[in-house]
């Protein structure tokens, strides 16, 4: 066990995790009240939000799962990013005014305030839903890396990174997250940067872009259709037009309508600085997917001169053998990398990781808080019980989390697995929350009457699409549900808790 971690490798993680446990520890003096461990007060730099923001979206899933899709793929990955800045500039100047407006500590309470309590219940309940199954998915990508890189039981590994993880998201609260959040982007973007920088020099440049060039990896635009039948373009997620489409819807709910993200973007002192976080990091995204993308191909080059005999593979049905892409990256960090640096690329998987899971906790544990646990009991609880319940939440979400991420350790296709989880709710948050912001129509009933069948049928064309009943990308699950939620829901009409829809207020 831990027969990969050298001495100085162990110091170099030890020194990471003491200075994130630091980080919480010293923040917990400032949690005074659910507020600031919630929201931080609205008190928090824009800079800081933004490389929090940047943190929380790379996550594991893309420190370790994106090179798996350079290395077997190629570079479609980067068309989503372009729907996906655009998604940006739609919460920044209709979303995030809308909650500013409303003063909320959580998006579902806006919900709440625009339409009435069964929406955001039941809103509440998709979030969670979905978020636990997602950042699982996203814990277990971590897990499955570091067990690779220190050959040790994945139920160890597991075990010690999610406990410190609610150590110091349980401390610090937002503050706390935030702040790790920005350590932790700038280590695991610094190690990709070294990671391609080593590879180059072992192998050379050339070599690297002479092999990408020959095997395609370098392609980013998909124009055309793999297949000729005229409605083929309905089953290739990676189809620009497709692969823009989702970017964009993916992103807007997720920006929109997951508390995982927006929570950290209502920490902002204002509605301005908010919007520039939130921007910035479209721009900033982009070249990071690309830095791992390329960390792919680069290993990719690596293993075609050296020979890929001692890579992780699968045995398929006709006796041969295939090398199982997600693990390639954790495989070259343990196998090939010396003393030293494979202990910083650890650390930065750690980063990577933490980055998401720290942020998903919080997020859980203030939704159920303030969406469930308050207007459920329909009781005022003190300041003091608000942040214990908090952070009872935060390590219940956490052991939770960590149980998912148990049971889904044999998954397959990482990074696209992510996305599947999240198009069955996405497109029914997003269609409230637009039908919310957009118009002056909807009612109570309507919405979630509206979501609930959304989110039945998306999973029924999943399941066909699954079962290969159905030819139809499953990135069109989030525009259904948007589409059919914001329709019916639209349908409705009566006078909502605020006779004004929030989105349409002004922010001074």
């Amino acid at each position: 066990m831990f027969a990969n971690l050298s001495l100085f490798d162990g110091c170099i993680v030890l020194l990471y995790m003491g200075a994130v446990l630091a980080i919480g520890v010293y923040h917990s003096k400032s949690n005074r009240n659910v507020r600031e461990f919630i929201s931080a007060n609205r008190t928090m730099p824009w800079l800081a939000v933004l490389g929090s923001i940047v943190a929380t979206e790379v996550s594991a899933a893309t420190f370790l799962a994106t090179p798996g899709v350079g290395y077997a793929e190629n570079m479609n990955y980067l068309q989503f990013g372009i729907g996906s800045l655009l998604a940006r500039l739609l919460i920044a100047f209709v979303f995030v005014g809308a909650f500013y407006a409303v003063n909320s500590l959580t998006i579902y309470d806006y919900l709440s305030k625009r339409f009435g309590g069964g929406t955001r219940y039941t809103a509440t309940a998709f979030f969670i839903v979905t978020r636990l199954l997602a950042s699982a998915v996203r814990l277990m990508i971590a897990v499955t890396g570091i067990s690779l890189i220190l050959n040790a039981p994945f139920w160890i590994c597991l075990s010690v990174f999610t406990l410190v993880a609610i150590i110091y998201s349980g401390s610090g609260g937002i503050k706390g997250i935030i702040w790790t959040d920005v350590l932790q982007a700038i280590i695991f973007i610094s190690c990709g940067i070294v990671l391609v920088g080593y590879v180059g020099y072992a192998i050379g440049w050339a070599e690297i872009f002479e092999i990408g060039a020959e095997h395609g990896r370098f392609e980013v635009f998909r124009f055309q259709p793999e297949s000729a039948d005229s409605w083929a373009w309905l089953n290739e997620s990676k189809f620009f037009w497709v692969a823009v489409m989702f970017g964009f819807l993916s992103t807007a709910a997720a920006f929109g309508t997951d508390q995982d993200m927006t929570q950290r973007i209502l920490t902002c002192r204002d509605v301005k600085a908010a919007r520039r976080s939130v921007i910035l990091s479209g721009f900033i995204s982009i070249p990071i997917a690309a830095l791992f993308l390329f960390v792919g191909i680069a290993l990719f080059a690596y293993y075609q001169v050296s020979g890929e005999a001692t890579l992780p593979s699968s045995v398929l049905a006709d006796g041969s053998r295939e090398v199982i892409a997600d693990k390639v990256f954790p495989h070259f960090i343990a196998s090939e990398l010396p003393n030293g640096l494979r202990g910083l690329l650890l650390v930065g998987v750690l980063a990577a990781a933490m980055s998401s899971l720290d942020s998903t906790m919080g997020a859980l544990s203030s939704s159920a808080l303030v969406d469930l646990y308050r207007p459920l009991l329909n009781k005022e609880i003190s300041e003091q019980q608000g942040l214990i319940v908090s952070r009872v939440l935060v390590c219940t979400f956490g052991l939770i989390l960590a149980s998912i991420a148990y049971a889904l350790k044999d998954a397959e296709g990482f990074l696209w697995l992510t996305f599947q989880i999240a198009s069955v709710t996405y497109g029914a948050l997003l269609g409230v929350f637009l039908l919310g912001t957009l118009t002056k129509r909807g009612s109570d009933r309507g919405n979630w009457i509206a979501m609930l069948t959304a989110a039945a049928i998306c999973v029924t064309l999943l399941t066909l699409i699954k079962l290969e009943y159905l030819q139809l990308g499953w990135s069109w699950l989030i525009l259904i549900g948007t589409t059919w939620t914001f329709g019916i829901g639209a349908l409705w009409h009566e006078k909502a808790p605020g006779s004004k829809a929030p989105g349409q207020e002004s922010v001074s």
